[in-house]
């Protein structure tokens, strides 16, 4: 069914990329408060202080997301209660699953085995606990990116679309800064896979009816698992 769609595209937008740049908030905590704390280069961190930087940068990121939601519900009505929308039917549920499977291919690929697995590999309780709560904050920016990307194409169309816009301004935001976010020249898989992922991501988000919640937690699993 297509539904009409009000309000302004360019605000929506402006959202989404706003919180692709609120990824720079890591660099804001490397360099202005771990500065201050720690007086060291990220280099020679110690396990507990790689973990403090995890912590702190969720922190921060959890601030934005909190913050950006709260104004938007209040300037847009946005994201609002799509249950009222009727049931996801199976065959949505069938093609998110795909995507999800698609996402967990990728990882195998990345790590031969699950992320999870791959991520424990020498590391301390601590350490895996922190790195995840760095990540369920990183997925949380990543759907804010394909929820207001999706809304703003929408409403620049006038309707609904069934292309994925939002996965596509991820793709072209966070996935292609995936080519260049190690620091050690471009490593092209990184980028091609974190831009597939963001497609698979916003048709998880298309399929399940554009319900924030459903889509995030689908999402994290195909990220973090």
């Amino acid at each position: 069914m297509i539904r009409k769609i009000e309000g302004k595209w360019t605000g929506y937008l402006g959202l989404g990329l706003l919180s692709f740049t609120a990824f720079m908030l890591e660099l804001f905590s490397i360099f202005i408060i771990e500065g201050m704390l720690l007086h060291i280069d990220i280099t020679d961190y110690t396990t507990g202080q790689r973990s403090l930087h995890s912590v702190i940068t969720a922190f921060l990121w959890a601030v934005f997301i909190l913050s950006v939601l709260a104004y938007s519900r209040r300037r847009y009505h946005y994201p609002e209660d799509k249950k009222a929308s009727g049931r996801i039917l199976p065959k949505d549920w069938k093609h998110a699953w795909i995507c999800l499977i698609l996402c967990k291919v990728m990882t195998f690929i990345d790590w031969h085995t699950l992320k999870i697995i791959g991520e424990s590999r020498g590391q301390d309780l601590s350490r895996i606990v922190t790195q995840y709560v760095y990540y369920i904050f990183e997925v949380g920016l990543v759907l804010l990116i394909i929820l207001y990307g999706q809304k703003a194409a929408e409403v620049l169309l006038g309707r609904e679309s069934s292309i994925p816009f939002g996965g596509i301004l991820l793709a072209l935001t966070w996935g292609m800064f995936h080519f260049i976010s190690r620091g050690v020249g471009i490593e092209w898989w990184n980028g091609i896979s974190c831009m597939i992922f963001s497609m698979l991501s916003g048709l998880i988000y298309l399929k399940l009816k554009r319900r924030p919640m459903c889509s995030y937690l689908m999402i994290a699993v195909g990220y973090l698992l």
